[in-house]
């Protein structure tokens, strides 16, 4: 059994090494042990101080977001076989207090120094933790995070956010990039980086990149910017992880106009299940509320769950 777990546990890590290649986090350095050097920090099996901590992965990089800010972000994965629980919140606080406990220690300790200290152009930082619960389970149930909501932590940790990625929000983003790199070939593809009011040095600014920002994990909207390469053609595409409904797609086609600023000559609007057949209607409606036609007859709408029915567009 000891052994059948540790192989799942490694799987999933390959997993999410994998997913954070696919986001642009790289190779991040995986593996990371160091000493406990908190006194308040007890081990819940021998109710003594803990000796070591550990890190699945860590990854640092400078905000598009926000001006001068390093984000370091510590990674724990979280992978088993069984089901995610009816009530989360217990077995949610021990991961989250793993997670909390070592970045307590992290931002400390000179594996952390070592990691960013070729890192240079920002004046602050924030330490912040991103975990991974997934299940291997397909009897599951993926969404997670709802059944969190109204769960009271401590904040005694010292740490600056925490993002919680569950099988719906990985399998989102997954599924999301996934299509844009399969219809849009020979294309640039980048995460479209908006105007936070944060961001507004012009020798820093960035408007789109290759690296997905923390944010991002637990956003409901990814968008991307995407360039042909041969035609320079630009495609503001935003994915959605929610279900298709006329009202949000009024609310995706305003945000498209506020994002794209004139200049994409394309947008692309995908919901998990557009179907042509029964949505296109819809579409017409939500197209009609907006008075610039000649920015709605570049408005496409599909579905990023591909599969037979896209053949209908």
């Amino acid at each position: 059994m000891g052994e059948k777990s540790k192989l799942i546990g490694e799987y999933g890590e390959k997993s999410v090494e994998n997913f954070l290649k696919l986001i642009g986090w790289g190779e991040p350095p995986k593996g990371n042990n160091f000493k406990c050097t908190n006194e308040a920090h007890i081990s819940r099996k021998t109710k003594k101080q803990k000796q070591t901590h550990g890190i699945d992965f860590f990854y640092a990089y400078k905000s598009p977001l926000v001006d001068s800010v390093l984000k370091k972000v510590n990674i724990s994965v979280k992978y088993s076989n069984e089901i995610y629980p009816n009530s989360p919140n217990s077995k949610f606080k021990e991961h989250f207090e793993d997670l909390v406990t070592a970045i307590e220690c992290f931002k400390f300790a000179p594996e952390s120094k070592e990691i960013i200290k070729s890192i240079k152009g920002y004046s602050n930082s924030e330490d912040i933790g991103v975990l991974f619960w997934l299940t291997n389970n397909s009897d599951s149930y993926n969404d997670l995070i709802p059944k969190l909501s109204g769960i009271n932590l401590t904040t005694e940790f010292n740490y600056n956010s925490l993002y919680i990625v569950d099988n719906k929000r990985i399998d989102f983003i997954y599924l999301s990039l996934k299509y844009a790199i399969s219809k849009f070939t020979n294309s640039d593809i980048n995460f479209f980086y908006p105007d936070t009011g944060k961001n507004i040095i012009p020798t820093t600014k960035k408007n789109f990149g290759k690296i997905l920002p923390v944010e991002f994990l637990n956003t409901s909207i990814l968008p991307l910017r995407i360039e042909d390469e041969f035609s320079k053609q630009t495609t503001l595409a935003l994915f959605t992880i929610d279900p298709f409904d006329g009202d949000d797609l009024k609310r995706l086609i305003s945000l498209s106009q506020e994002l794209s600023k004139s200049w994409p000559s394309k947008i692309l609007i995908c919901f998990p299940d557009y179907n042509e057949v029964n949505h296109s209607r819809e579409v017409r409606i939500a197209k009609n509320n907006f008075e610039d036609a000649k920015f709605t007859n570049n408005i496409s709408v599909e579905s990023f769950n591909d599969n037979f029915k896209s053949l209908q567009i």
